[in-house]
């Protein structure tokens, strides 16, 4: 479904007309617009890969050893980077 939100951006598009009609005819087929249509899945697409790339997925064997890397006591290095201020810490600025 599609935000209520204000549309203030706008994406042009070049196609063929066959891919055009094609997606005129499903947007029918859907009893919605061309735009809405495109937009719904378009969206669900790029909510989709977005989701895949930031979705870490182990095997059982790979995701023990990435615990017990997890539970092993931070090197020195490892505490002087912790200690560290980030970029987006406002504090740093």
């Amino acid at each position: 479904m599609l935000s209520s939100a204000t549309r203030d951006a706008r994406l042009d598009l070049r196609m063929t007309a066959d891919n055009r009609a094609l997606i005129g005819e499903a947007a029918q087929l859907n009893g919605t617009s061309l735009s809405d249509y495109v937009m719904s899945v378009v969206v669900r697409a790029a909510r989709s890969d977005v989701l895949q790339a930031r979705v870490l997925r182990l095997d059982p064997e790979a995701w023990d050893e990435f615990v017990a890397v997890l539970d092993d006591p931070d090197t020195d290095a490892m505490v002087a980077l912790r200690s560290r201020a980030t970029r987006w810490d406002d504090s740093a600025r």
